[in-house]
């Protein structure tokens, strides 16, 4: 948008204006306007074409009448999916059959037209949290763009996570949800938005493990600081959520910016209560000056405030960067033009204000400003523009103007000067304004050519332009003019066109100009020259639709009822509402669509009756809770202090449609969280478009009398902890206030105080105002499982209540057993069965932790689809173990959707934690493609865990999204590590147990990776896979003993239609067991375990055998393997470890779809000699997926009879969990009786002098049972004492040592492989609680995919010497209950 120089007009030919844009947009309009001018007919037909490489796309046609630029344009819409290419646009004239004029210019493709804008309800997420977002499309004019589009969720490294294609939302308004698994990649995730695929946008979210702040630092200096002998002033303002300010201390930094060498400081140290001012003196700043020859050369430096609280010791910070700066104040000049006028005038804008941004005083503004405007027709030599270095050079024209000028309040002074008259192309203007010790300068030399020194041009209009407002526009010339034309272009459109008579006259701006519209004037003199100008105008736009939310009250209490009022423009209106904790806001930028937003997001376009809730889902709210309490002696009575315990991030997300109404009123409850709930909002409908409201309404959540408790996640039975009650009290007064934790039979208080004051469970206490206090209470929990702690605070003028729980454990290493039985009453089966089963506890049990519980469902994966959530007892910390969340869903999807047993709740499960095992997998992922245990950590990827990554991945693409790139990129990897021969070989580390060592293990390897290649449909692999098969046929031949390789070679040759399965798998069965109806394998092992359990590699044989007898279609000799199978699972529903799980639940999934039971009928009846009455359960064909399950009484010995009558399968299982707790003894006979299979020595290092650390120093190594001198993977499990935990900065990544999860009361080591070289660990442990009379923990190690091969040691200490044993005596000599808690002397056991 600029103006052309003059354009002479011959009067032979006609003459013609056309204006057209430089650049096209799909699904945007391409206008043509056509002024006829001097000697052109009455009427000229116009033809618009777009071509696109020499082939038209768009054409219409137009009739324009000579006189004026007519209303009319020619229009032509550019389709949506319009791609890239070459453009042209032709523009032909006709009249009375000639053609009067063809013309053709190049046209710039834009690939963006619409906006899509992106909405989440954070910017920051934690791990395991959903991700609310929407997304809106819109056209230009703000206006509802209603397409399909498809959205995809991608991880930090660009990995698809989640896709929704075709999506179509309501008015263009798109809103979804995203599961964050529990350890996604940290990082930057994007949502990208893609519309008819040229058009694309993505938005940013951030995902790391972060605690929100309770409270907000804001740093306000300068942006500058002076050169001068001038003192540096700021301010820091900490302000929890909630309002109220922090009482602490602050730390004060400015550190000059260091390219390079050490960095010097200032600092200053200051107590805070809200806000504090600092200064740092001439003298202080000295350091930041750095002297650079004669000159004196400043850095920018950084701010820093950090505010510590001191009742908790969190700190938060706030920074910024000032700017050395000569003067005072900024002077300079905008709003000029780039082109002189000769004879006109020269006007701009100059602006004076504070380096800080802040207005003149009226004292500073009685000095005057003065501009110098010195004109001529050379650069003058003197000016910073010049290019002239020496010599004199004659000046034809010059002229110097001196202006004086007063500061207006608003500091800003028009600045006019006529311009000379003058045709020479070197003229110049130099203006220099200067205020005080403050100056500045521009020049101007670019003069626009006329041949007949005629000129036009616009003044810019005093005030700024807004959407619906006339504005005035004036236009200057030097000579006279009887009608002006002018056109407003505005986003690539002809928006307006008219013509004037007068020189000043009025526009009014509509939405479709702004955000920027150009202005161009035009007229043709008596010689025929178009003269023009041009002027490009900021126009704010004004968002038609409005939309607004109020809260019925400013401020509520937690838990207190609040309506929200919502009022829209029109009826049928699309409402997106978010309201979230004000915390959230002060982590990142803010994710939420404001006007500015949209605003900017134009500018960056031009430039380059009942609100009816869909359903209550959507609405995150707490409902209210009362409690009643007794009297405290001198208090009063509140009915129903509030138990507080609902503490939301988002607490409301809605989308909604208005349907019929336009106001309405919705009654929440603020959920318990003390802070300011930010709410805002943005309105859709068909006539009106967009709108946002304008700013988001706060809701402070405040009770100015609130209580918190200090308590550890679980205890001990046995042990006794401090109960930590902090009151917090902002009201206007001090108050006494009675603390009383209300009595319970599962747990009791300690007394130790002969203090009249503590009495057992009510303590009295004084609270300043605006302060908080701390009281204690010694408890020593009495039952197991999960114990309520109620606390009540009570003054003469407020009160609060809260409820939090304890988990109490038992003593002893907890053990496991499970006894199943296959109920099968199918085809000719009798109709009645009975069965058998006996258990007796150890003579080291726990008393008191014994629980047996007997269950019945009534498929054969019932037990697994019910225990998805947890299928083994172990954690999963590696690349494999990972897919324990993963592999499983798969199978049980697929068995469900082939019998047609599907449910929607059962599959959102599933996939659900497919979903997030697939973020979780990502992790493991290196960047050359392969998976191996712990991702880019490791050395090398991992052929054997790169092939069943993807083969599970491969088996999930029916039910989840799966990035084609993941499984190509894998694939491509692993056919790299193929020999000549077929053979695959592993260049990183084998963490199964058996794929290690021994002359088999190439044959396993190449075995597993085939199965997974031959899920995968690339003719570059069919010769991989074939080369491999080969390969395997002929090490069968020659003879494979090993019945774990033999299975897998069998499944195998089986997937790939060999000749030789057959063969294979009637070898695998001559080696099988058969006891009654079941048949399994069995391999030889040391007795390292008497686990109940059958060996994991056991598991995997039968189930890959299994697999074979599905895969070759021998049903029915398959089916004594599914029956043993369907036996072994543990009380979870799964088996020992995760490729034993993953694997079975496969082959069972496989084969129980076709064995499946088409009628389920059957009465379940357990009896027992301690039964009181038998147990009875029914199954049906409804209720089969139902796990019925009866807790029952403990028995030594355990005798339970089960019978079962009907028709059908059932599975009936016996769960016992119970402790035990070891000596030295059963130590010392299980290391005579049998071989271990790992050495564990821990020695706890303590300073008796610091209570609250100490240190175990774990040591292990193997000690090379099997044929294998090294293990498989490792896991050692560390218990902590109660009311320790590990110190957060602990990592202890070395050696073998690959991985460490800190979990509640324990820390889990993985460890690549050990040998029987000694290794040793350090774990610092730091005390958070304070807990006494500490029972023991365990240290375990065991072989991950082996848990039989398996040591474990006891942690102990005499129970004398750890007790609740002092008291403090605290301000206002009020006795506070507290503790002094040693831990002197421990015990260690090897179990």
């Amino acid at each position: 948008c600029f103006p052309s120089p003059g354009l002479c007009l011959s009067h032979a030919l006609p003459t013609f204006l056309v204006a057209a844009p430089w650049s096209i947009r799909p699904g945007a309009n391409v206008t043509i306007g056509v002024a006829l001018l001097t000697d052109s007919p009455p009427q000229v037909t116009v033809r618009g074409e777009v071509l696109r490489e020499n082939d038209t796309l768009l054409h219409g046609e137009i009739t324009f009448e000579k006189g004026e630029i007519e209303r009319d344009t020619l229009t032509m819409p550019l389709p949506l999916n319009s791609r890239t290419g070459s453009y042209e646009l032709l523009v032909k004239g006709h009249a009375e059959g000639h053609l009067l004029f063809s013309n053709r210019t190049s046209l710039l493709f834009e690939h963006k037209s619409i906006s899509i804008f992106i909405q989440t309800d954070k910017s920051l997420y934690k791990p395991g949290q959903e991700v609310k977002f929407r997304i809106i499309t819109v056209d230009p004019d703000l206006k509802s763009f209603k397409t399909s589009l498809s959205i995809y969720i991608r991880d930090p490294r660009g990995n698809l996570i989640q896709q929704w294609l075709a999506e179509k939302g309501d008015l263009g308004v798109v809103s979804r949800k995203f599961q964050l698994s529990t350890s996604p990649l940290l990082g930057d995730w994007s949502i990208q938005v893609q519309v008819n695929v040229s058009i694309n946008t993505a938005d940013f979210f951030w995902v790391f493990f972060v605690v929100l702040p309770k409270f907000e630092v804001t740093l306000t200096t300068s942006l500058y600081y002076s050169l001068k002998d001038k003192d540096f002033t700021g301010t820091v303002t900490a302000k929890y959520t909630y309002g109220k300010p922090v009482r602490g201390s602050v730390t004060v930094t400015c550190i000059p910016m260091s390219y390079g060498g050490s960095k010097r400081n200032v600092t200053k140290t200051l107590e805070i209560n809200g806000s504090v001012n600092f200064t740092f003196n001439y003298l202080e700043f000295q350091d930041l000056i750095h002297p650079r020859g004669d000159i004196v050369y400043r850095r920018p430096a950084e701010m820093i405030a950090v505010v510590t609280e001191s009742l908790t010791g969190i700190s938060q910070n706030a920074s910024t960067t000032i700017f050395p700066k000569e003067s005072d104040y900024i002077i300079e000049f905008f709003d000029y033009p780039r082109v002189l006028k000769p004879s006109l005038n020269f006007t701009a804008a100059l602006k004076i204000i504070h380096s800080d941004d802040s207005q003149l005083t009226a004292e500073e503004r009685e000095n005057y400003v003065t501009v110098s405007a010195e004109q001529s027709d050379t650069v003058p030599h003197h000016s910073p523009f010049s290019t002239y270095t020496k010599g004199n050079v004659q000046q034809r024209n010059k002229s110097v103007d001196i202006l004086n000028y007063t500061v207006p309040e608003n500091g800003i002074i028009h600045v006019e000067v006529p311009i000379l008259n003058s045709s020479n192309c070197l003229f110049c203007i130099v203006l220099q304004a200067s205020f005080l010790d403050s100056e500045t300068n521009i020049a101007v030399h670019n003069i626009f050519n006329s041949a007949s020194m005629t000129y036009l041009q616009i003044k810019k209009p005093a005030q700024d332009v807004k959407v619906g407002i006339p504005f005035e526009l004036s236009v200057e010339s030097n000579k006279p003019i009887k009608k002006i034309s002018y056109m407003v272009v505005a986003k690539e459109q002809i928006v307006a066109v008219g013509t004037e008579v007068l020189t000043t006259f009025t526009l009014k701006p509509e939405n479709s100009w702004a955000p920027v519209a150009c202005i161009s004037i035009f007229y043709i003199d008596e010689n025929g020259e178009v003269v023009n100008d041009a002027l490009m105008l900021p126009i704010q736009p004004v968002f038609e639709n409005k939309i607004k939310i109020s809260w019925s009250k400013d401020k509520v209490n937690p838990s207190e009822k609040v309506s929200l009022k919502i009022s829209v423009t029109e009826p049928q209106s699309v409402i997106g509402l978010s309201v979230v904790d004000k915390s959230t806001k002060l982590l990142q930028e803010s994710s939420d669509i404001t006007e500015d937003s949209v605003i900017f997001t134009f500018y960056f376009l031009i430039l380059n009756n009942t609100f009816n809730f869909v359903d209550d889902e959507k609405m995150f709210y707490s409902p209210g809770f009362d409690l009643h309490l007794g009297s405290a002696a001198g208090f009063p009575v509140f009915s129903s202090p509030h138990i507080r315990k609902n503490f939301p991030e988002t607490w409301l997300w809605i989308d909604t449609n208005t349907r019929s109404s336009k106001d309405t009123t919705v009654e929440v409850t603020a959920p318990d969280t003390i802070t300011s709930w930010v709410a805002s909002a943005f309105v859709m409908s068909e006539n009106l478009g967009l709108g946002i409201t304008t700013a988001p309404v706060e809701l402070e959540a405040f009770q100015p009398f609130f209580i918190s408790l200090n308590l550890p996640y679980s205890v001990t039975r046995g042990e006794q902890f401090i109960l930590e009650v902090n009151i917090f009290n902002y009201l206007k007064e001090a108050t006494q206030v009675m603390v009383t934790l209300d009595l319970s039979d599962t747990f009791e208080i300690v007394i130790t105080s002969n203090e009249i004051n503590a009495t057992g469970n009510q303590q009295p206490v004084l609270v300043p105002n605006e302060d908080a206090k701390t009281v204690n209470f010694p408890i020593k929990p009495k039952q197991l499982g999960e114990i309520p702690i109620k606390v009540t605070a009570i003054s003469s003028t407020a009160s609060d209540a809260i409820l939090q729980k304890v988990l109490v454990k038992s003593e002893g290493l907890e053990q496991s057993y499970s006894q199943t039985r296959l109920l099968d009453l199918t085809g000719n089966n009798p109709q009645i069965v009975s069965e058998t089963l006996d258990f007796t506890f150890p003579p080291n049990v726990v008393s008191g932790s014994e629980r047996m519980q007997v269950a019945v469902i009534g498929d054969i994966l019932g037990p697994s689809i019910n225990g998805l959530e947890s299928l083994i007892k172990m954690p999963y910390g590696c690349g494999e173990q990972n897919m324990i969340n993963f592999a499983p869903n798969i199978y049980i999807l697929e068995y469900l959707t082939t019998t047609r047993q599907l449910k929607e709740d059962i599959k959102l499960k599933a996939t659900s934690f497919m979903r997030e095992g697939y973020q979780r997998e990502l992790l493991y992922q290196r960047d050359d493609g392969s998976f191996s245990a712990f991702g880019n950590s490791d050395s090398s990827g991992s052929t054997w865990l790169s092939a069943f990554v993807l083969r599970c991945f491969l088996q999930a693409r029916p039910f989840i999204d799966i990035d084609p790139f993941v499984l190509k990129k894998t694939a491509d990897w692993i056919v790299q590590h193929q020999k000549r021969n077929g053979e695959f070989w592993e260049p990183g580390r084998v963490i199964h147990s058996e794929l290690q060592g021994g002359s088999n293990s190439p044959v396993t390897l190449t075995a597993y990776i085939m199965t997974a290649l031959l899920g995968y449909q690339d003719e570059e692999n069919d010769f991989v896979v074939t080369s491999a098969a080969n390969f395997l046929e002929t090490k069968l031949e020659e003879g494979i003993s090993d019945n774990y390789t033999l299975t897998l070679v069998t499944y195998a040759l089986s997937l790939a239609n060999s000749i030789k399965a057959k063969g294979a798998l009637d070898a695998l069965n001559q080696r099988s067991e058969q006891q009654g109806e079941i048949r399994f394998w069995t391999s030889p092992a040391p007795a390292l375990s008497d686990s109940w359990q059958p060996r994991s590699i056991d598991i995997e044989l039968a189930a890959y055998a299994l697999l074979s007898h599905f895969q070759q279609n021998r049903l029915s000799e398959g089916i004594p393997i599914m029956k043993w199978l369907s036996q072994q699972r543990n009380h979870l529903g799964g088996y020992s470890s995760t490729q034993d799980t993953i694997v079975a639940l496969q082959a069972l999934s496989r084969f129980a779809g076709l064995v499946t039971a088409r009628e389920t009928r059957i009465d379940v009846t357990v009896t027992g000699p301690s039964l009181e009455a038998p147990a009875t359960f029914s199954v049906d064909t409804q209720n089969r997926f139902l796990l019925q399950t009866k807790e029952i009484a403990r028995m030594q010995p355990t005798a339970l009879t089960v019978s079962a009558d009907g028709v059908g399968f059932a599975i009936f299982q016996l769960n016992i969990i119970y402790n035990v707790k070891h000596s030295v003894t059963d130590r010392r006979r299980r290391s005579v009786e049998s071989q271990e299979a790992f050495d564990l020595d821990v020695v706890v290092k303590d300073d008796k002098n610091d209570i609250n650390h100490m240190t175990l120093n774990v040591c292990t190594r193997y000690l090379g049972s099997g044929v294998s001198s090294k293990s498989g993977m490792v896991l050692m499990e560390i218990g902590l004492l109660s009311g320790f935990s590990v110190s957060p900065d602990f990592v202890s990544l070395h050696g073998p040592v690959k991985k460490v999860e800190k979990d509640n009361g324990k820390v889990n080591l993985y460890l690549d492989s050990l040998n029987e070289t000694q290794i040793c660990v350090d774990i610092p442990a730091v005390r958070d609680f304070k807990v006494a009379n500490t029972q023991g923990t365990f240290v375990t190690i065991k072989d991950y995919y082996e848990p039989s091969k398996c040591q474990s040691f006891l942690i102990d200490h005499d129970d004398s010497q750890t007790k609740i044993c002092n008291y403090c005596i605290h301000e206002n000599k009020h006795s506070v209950l507290g503790v002094e808690c040693v831990l002197k002397k421990f015990n260690l056991y090897k179990d």
